[in-house]
């Protein structure tokens, strides 16, 4: 879909540049011009409420779906299923570490391991080796 079609459904829209448009938001009562709007060269669109807007609501707003905003598809992908980030996997891999480190330090002052925090330091390495695992599956 062209922004100017997109452009045409909104009021008080300006030209703040090269490919970009404030306007009021549809999706809530503006007055003031707090909508920001960006064509890109490959044809999307990226839209902005400084108010707060959820995108998906300003584009119902006016009549139109979130796929709108973007260009026709360029082909068949098939979808990457990586159900955690890399930053996920580093809190994970900092929060079981410091588990061993604190285990490392009770053994180093003489304090005896009990059965629990041995079955947490086994957890703790079972975790950071599936950590391990997993990116060296991704990457």
């Amino acid at each position: 879909m062209a922004v100017d079609t997109i452009l045409s459904r909104l009021s008080k829209v300006r030209s703040t540049g090269k490919g970009t448009w404030l306007a009021c938001c549809p999706a809530h009562n503006d007055k003031t011009p707090s909508l920001t709007l960006r064509a890109l060269d490959d044809g999307r669109i990226l839209l902005h409420c400084f108010s707060g807007c959820d995108a998906v609501d300003v584009v119902q707003s006016i009549g139109l779906e979130m796929t709108d905003l973007f260009p026709e598809r360029l082909g068949e992908f098939k979808p990457v299923a990586q159900p955690f980030s890399a930053l996920d996997v580093l809190r994970a891999l900092r929060r079981e570490s410091g588990v061993l480190a604190i285990a490392v330090a009770h053994v180093a002052e003489g304090k005896p391991l009990h059965v629990e925090h041995k079955a947490r330091i086994d957890l703790a390495a079972e975790r950071i080796a599936d950590a391990v695992e997993y990116v060296h599956a991704i990457y």
